[in-house]
This record gives structure tokens, sequence and C-alpha cells, in this order.
């Protein structure tokens, strides 16, 4: 993007040269951005009150478009102006997800509470935040390939995907037997159970993974790219009230989160990735369909 220069190694900013930030730095911040933006939201759309929803969903959209603009006519942090590109990507989507967050179980007249209105709502969410992505980055001229929508190695990652979400399907539907799950309610659960893993899957590992590996590579390099990704969707699962024995979910789920934005890096698509988590989340939405903790 600049010419290279050579200049002395002891003041390189001295001459007005670009000079690219740490990775120790850049991970630092790429960190507590994704960190602010999850957390606030997360802790929004579980309550807190209409003043600090306001101010977290209208706020967080102003504060990154804001910094990514900024960002843009910098010369030494241009490179973050990727990154914050897409956090202000997800905020929008927020955004609309909580303007609209009660409109499918409403407009069907469903309880919120019921399997048909959580699965279409998952749905509605997923939606949402795709076309906000595909709005966002055509007006932007930033191709969707740099946020995983692209075949990519398609036969590798369908492999990877489709064996991960059988095993980890066939583990959800073991597991049911000790929540007091039936088998015959446990199929009549079938549509919806897949209906909002497949959405929830999707919806997640392009708004945690694939919105942001290819932004953060260039800062500090694809495997602390992966590490930042995973940290902050674990931290994010901290507030989670359906299991008994969050630090040790926790801990699943990092391993998880790692495993994916590795398997989105080397398949360069987020099919195999969505696929796999969503079998995850089976024995999870099983657990919340039945209301006890897993």
């Amino acid at each position: 993007m600049f010419p290279q220069l050579k200049v002395p190694a002891e003041a390189p900013e001295a001459i007005g040269v670009d000079v690219k930030p740490s990775r120790l730095l850049s991970f630092t911040v790429l960190l507590a951005a994704g960190l602010l933006l999850f957390e606030l939201a997360f802790f929004a759309f579980k309550g807190g009150g209409k003043p600090f929803q306001v101010a977290t969903f209208i706020g967080l959209p102003i504060t990154y478009s804001a910094i990514a603009a900024i960002l843009r006519k910098s010369r030494r942090f241009v490179g973050y102006g990727p990154a914050f590109f897409s956090y202000a990507v997800v905020a929008i989507a927020l955004l609309l997800m909580w303007l609209l967050d009660k409109f499918p179980a409403q407009w069907l007249g469903l309880d919120a509470k019921s399997p048909p209105a959580m699965a279409l709502g998952k749905v509605f969410d997923a939606v949402l935040l795709i076309l906000t992505v595909t709005v966002l980055t055509r007006l932007f001229g930033v191709g969707l390939p740099s946020v995983f929508l692209q075949k990519g190695r398609l036969k590798l990652g369908l492999t990877i995907g489709f064996a991960g979400f059988s095993a980890m399907a066939a583990f959800g539907a073991f597991e049911a037997r000790d929540m007091g799950v039936s088998m015959s309610r446990l199929i009549g659960w079938a549509p919806w159970l897949l209906m909002f893993v497949l959405a929830n899957g999707f919806f997640e590992e392009l708004m945690v993974r694939g919105l942001f590996l290819k932004k953060f590579e260039p800062l500090v390099g694809p495997h602390l790219a992966n590490i930042v990704t995973a940290l902050v969707f674990t931290i994010g699962h901290a507030g989670v009230t359906y299991t008994a024995d969050v630090l040790t979910f926790m801990a699943i789920t990092l391993v998880f989160a790692l495993i994916w934005g590795y398997i989105m890096q080397k398949t360069g698509a987020l099919w195999g990735s969505a696929l796999f988590h969503a079998g995850a989340d089976v024995v999870i939405i099983i657990g919340i369909f039945a209301g006890v903790k897993i």
C-alpha cells in the first residue's frame, strides 16, 4: 500500500515511514475490540434496561463505523481498517436483530419460548446477518470471498462438516435420554431442532470467524487470528445459563472454536465449520427445548 523505504532501524517514525504495529499490540487491540462488541451486545440482549439497550445497539454501530472510517485515512494504522469494518458490519446486524427480534414469533402468533418460535427466530437472525454482510460488502467494494462466502475446497469442507455434524448429532441424541427427552418427543422436535442448529452454525461461524479471520491475518498471522476469534467466541459464552458447569463448557468451547477456525482457514470457506458447529449445538438445543441444563 505504501512504498518501502530503507530507514534507520532505531527511529523509523522520525521520518514519517509507515510502521507496522507489533503482533502483540494488534492481538490485544483485536481481542479487546471483539470482546467489547460481543459482550456488550450479549448483556444488552439479556436485559439491562431499555436505556442500556438503546445506548449499546445505537452506540456500537456508530463507534465502530467511525473508527473504521478514521483508520482508512491513517497511514500507520490503516491495516486495522478491514477488521474494524467487519466489527461495524456485525454491530449494524446486531442493531437490526434487536429492533426486529420479536417479529417472527409475533407475526406468526407463536409462544416465544416454543421450539418453532426459537427456530424461526434463529433463521430470521441468520437472514438479517447475511443481508447486512452482502449489502455492506458490495456497497464498500469488499468481496464476499474475504468473509469466506465462497466455494473454497468444497468437497473437503463438506466431508469434514457432515462427518462432524453426524458424530455430534448422534452424541446429542444419545444424551437426550439423560435429559428425560423421549425418542418420540425428539422426533417431534426434529424439524425445528435441525432448522435452529443449521441456522445457528452458519450464523455464528460467519459472525465470529468468517468476517474476521482474513482481516486479522495480515496483522497477527493465521494462527493468532484463529486464537483471537476463538477467545472472543469462548468468552462470549461465559454468561450462558443452559449448562451447570460453565468453566468446563468454556474449555470445550475453546477447543471446538480453534478446530472450526482451522477448518475454515484450510478449506477457504465456512461450510465445513458451519456444519460441524451445527452438530455440536444439537445437545445444547435439545437441553434448551427441554428446559434443562446440560
